[in-house]
């Protein structure tokens, strides 16, 4: 290696060949031409301006051609090698960004086989990933797979199950305490849980929503992409509306009319269905008018139910669902578009009664209570049948197939209903139709025929048994051609449980179907029709 004291001592020598001279300084450390022109100083040697010149010339020329060759060698050595030789180089920022993209391309590289190893449904190992690969490739997804098992074990499966825990008084406090403490705790983070709640606008109830905003847990719920009425709606604390336990039944009193059950195990929305089914007759758009007998055993319930979704398109509170033991009777007159009145008896069948009835073919022992309810349906259906036409809806909730209710999901006790009524022949002649009204099937993500399609595939996979026995006690009974209609339902968009911006469509459609399906008497030919229905 040559020095600079024997180098600026024959500068004079590099005159013709200033190719050798650069080489020499580059050797003896000198990386351009301002550390060139200092040296000279220090040594004190003077140097010709031609010399200088060409200097200048060719340490620029050979920044450019040692960048060329760093970008054609492509590796971090030769980016950092451009970097000592030109610290203030034009080209440094680029070099720096390619070393960048070279560490995380080799980091990617060699983290493929240690993320293949990585068990993707445990959180210590998916935690220990993104702790030591911090610029991996397959960060975003290991961090996505992280919150998703963290929402599924702190918040999915936990909530879950003191939602469904009979011990717990007062489930909807003991959610909202426990998700605190999962926040407090570093379980969980408050994107974690705004995650869960953009995902599903029905993860947490309006309750626990309420307490998490008055609280300062979340001060804003549009973040999880609620809408804004919804909002509002929780803001204004509005709590469901409660039922009272009604009296007994032992007969239905109206006749003549037309009678309408709606049946339905616990939480298949078949209250709700029946408010919105309700709403849309009270409303004044489908039937011109309803007429409500204050004398029915239901009367109460009957208001309530009506009154819930005063407006299309509007934000109301759903109701807390009835004891599940209880039945109510409503009666009512809805009035057509030829002036016809059409008087009707919608009954209420207790959500707890698909189950006494598979209780009792299999044996199993039944409470008071329990039997109470079978006796009401015998009572009004068996021992005090009227004469009256009758119509059914089965209410299922869709997306509820593995729901289970002490130990079974649905589809057994619905199979077990069906050979119950075989065996009783409570469906008979006097049956004009059976529905199955398959209720939330926004959750479906299809509408007109596709919707349609996906339901009988819906009904076909989970419940083809039951539908079976229905579609063979209309054909042995003659009933609407031996044909089961199924009938879309969806009270419109749900959220927090417990609100709902009504749209009115599929019961309007229920409702015309009441009004097709009963019988219509014209104005003024029945003198007061509900006096002779009290007779």
């Amino acid at each position: 290696m040559i020095d600079l004291d024997t180098i600026f001592d024959n500068i004079d020598e590099y005159s013709n060949n200033i190719d050798d001279l650069v080489k020499a300084l580059k050797q003896a450390g000198i990386k351009s031409f301002e550390e060139f022109r200092n040296a000279a100083r220090e040594a004190g040697t003077p140097v010709k301006k031609s010399i200088q010149d060409q200097v200048a010339e060719k340490f620029a020329n050979c920044e450019e051609e040692d960048w060329e060759e760093a970008k054609r060698i492509n590796t971090e050595e030769a980016y950092q090698n451009y970097l000592d030789s030109y610290p203030e180089g034009e080209y440094r920022s680029s070099a720096r960004d390619r070393i960048e993209e070279l560490q995380k391309l080799a980091e990617s590289g060699a983290s493929d086989e240690i993320w293949d190893s990585v068990n993707k449904g445990s959180i210590p190992e998916l935690q220990n990933f993104v702790d030591n690969h911090p610029n991996s490739t397959y960060l975003a997804e290991a961090t996505r797979l992280l919150r998703e098992l963290r929402r599924e074990q702190y918040l999915g499966v936990d909530i879950k199950a003191i939602r469904t825990d009979a011990r717990i008084n007062n489930p909807e406090k003991a959610i909202y305490d426990r998700i605190v403490n999962y926040i407090n705790t570093g379980k969980i983070s408050v994107e974690d849980l705004l995650s869960a709640i953009a995902e599903d606008n029905n993860f947490i109830s309006g309750t626990v929503a309420n307490l998490l905003w008055e609280n300062g847990i979340i001060s804003d719920f549009s973040r999880a992409g609620i809408d804004g009425d919804f909002i509002a709606h929780m803001m204004s604390n509005i709590t469901p509306q409660k039922f009272q336990a009604p009296k007994p039944i032992t007969k239905i009193t109206k006749s003549p009319c037309t009678e309408v059950y709606f049946w339905g195990i616990p939480s298949s929305g078949k209250s709700c269905a029946l408010g919105a089914i309700l709403s849309s007759a009270n409303s004044g758009r489908v039937a011109k008018s309803m007429q409500r007998d204050p004398d029915c055993q239901g009367y109460g319930y009957m208001n309530r139910l009506a009154n819930l979704f005063k407006t299309n398109g509007a934000v109301g509170t759903l109701p807390e669902g009835p004891a599940i033991s209880s039945t109510y009777e409503m009666g009512f007159i809805l009035e057509d578009e030829d002036r016809k009145e059409h008087p009707i008896t919608c009954i209420d069948l207790a959500g707890e009664l698909v189950r006494c009835m598979y209780k009792q073919d299999a044996g199993e022992p039944l409470t008071d209570e329990q039997q109470n309810v079978l006796k009401t349906l015998t009572n009004i259906l068996i021992d005090n049948r009227t004469d009256n036409r009758k119509i059914h809806f089965f209410v299922i909730e869709y997306g509820a197939e593995d729901r289970e209710y002490e130990g079974l999901p649905q589809n057994i006790y619905l199979e077990a209903a069906v050979a119950y009524i075989q065996r009783t022949g409570i469906f008979k002649k006097d049956t004009d139709g059976l529905y199955l009204l398959i209720t939330k099937v926004d959750k479906a993500k299809a509408v007109g025929k596709e919707l349609q399609e996906k339901l009988r595939n819906y009904i076909s996979e989970n419940y083809q048994g039951f539908y079976n026995g229905l579609k063979k006690i209309c054909k042995d009974n003659e009933i609407n051609g031996g044909n089961v209609e199924i009938q879309p339902f969806t009270l419109g968009t749900v959220c927090f449980q417990n609100y709902c911006k009504f749209k009115e469509d599929t019961a309007a459609t229920v409702v015309r179907t009441l009004i097709k399906r009963s019988y219509g008497y014209k104005t003024g030919k029945i003198k007061n029709l509900f006096d002779r229905l009290k007779k």
